[in-house]
Order: structure tokens, then sequence, then C-alpha cells
């Protein structure tokens, strides 16, 4: 019974694995360009945003920061908030796993002359100067 089972599972794995693979592929594949807000940099650490839709538009649109440290290694630990405009409220990104990458939809009203404010505080501090604001302009035409 126990031997079945396994087989089972690892039959079920590679079905679940092939699957999300093509998925992944088929994104990969769309011919919709990325905007990329950023880099920019605190502390250790190095922040770029991506947008989706993209380009952005009128209304909810989607936030990915992604922050990580040196080469290929994660920014994690962190607390990250997100808002568009200095009369909104912020609003807590979802980390997603231990990846570094922080996502959370934001209403946009004005791509064109609006920036996004990204909050960041690590996560078990409760030091002032362990949290700062980067701001991304939504348009590519306006300089940081």
């Amino acid at each position: 019974m126990k031997q079945q089972f396994s087989v089972c599972f690892v039959r079920c794995f590679k079905r679940s694995f092939f699957i999300m693979l093509c998925a992944g592929l088929l994104s990969a594949c769309s011919n919709e360009q990325s905007v990329i807000l950023g880099p920019q940099q605190w502390q250790d650490l190095g922040f770029r945003v991506e947008t989706r839709p993209s380009p952005l538009r009128v209304g909810m649109n989607e936030f990915i920061v992604i922050a990580s440290r040196e080469e290929y290694k994660p920014g994690v630990g962190l607390v990250v908030m997100l808002r568009v405009g200095e009369d909104k409220e912020w609003r807590q990104a979802i980390q997603d796993g231990f990846t570094g990458v922080y996502r959370r939809a934001v209403k946009v009203d004005d791509p064109a002359t609006q920036s996004l404010a990204v909050h960041v505080r690590r996560a078990k501090s409760d030091d002032k100067n362990d949290e700062t604001v980067l701001f991304f302009p939504l348009s590519q035409n306006r300089a940081n």
C-alpha cells in the first residue's frame, strides 16, 4: 500500500511540475512589454518594481516589489507598504514566499503624473533607521 501511494505521489508531482513549467513558458512568450521601475538602493538592499498590467492604466494595478541583497539573494524579513498619492492610505504588500517578492494592487488615478511610494522597514526592528520610503515615478518619461 505504501509503495502504491508513493508511486501515485511521484506521478502527481511530475504532472503538476510539467503543468507549472508549461504555464511559465507560455507566460514568458507573451508580447506585452514589461514596465520596470527602479532600481533603487537602501542600505544593503536593492529594489525594483514591476507592474501588471504593463503599461500602467488608470484604475487598479498590481505592483510587484522585488528586494534583493547582493547578487541573487532575496531581501526577506521586510514589511513593505505601498501607496500612490500622498493623501492615500498605506497598503501592506503580501510577501510571496521567501523570494524577496512583495505584491499589492493599488489604485492609480494618473500614471503620467503620479509616483509609487514604497515604505520599507525591517520586520524585527523598532529602530527608525531601519525604515525608509522610496519613490518610483510611474511614467517612464519622468526622472527620479
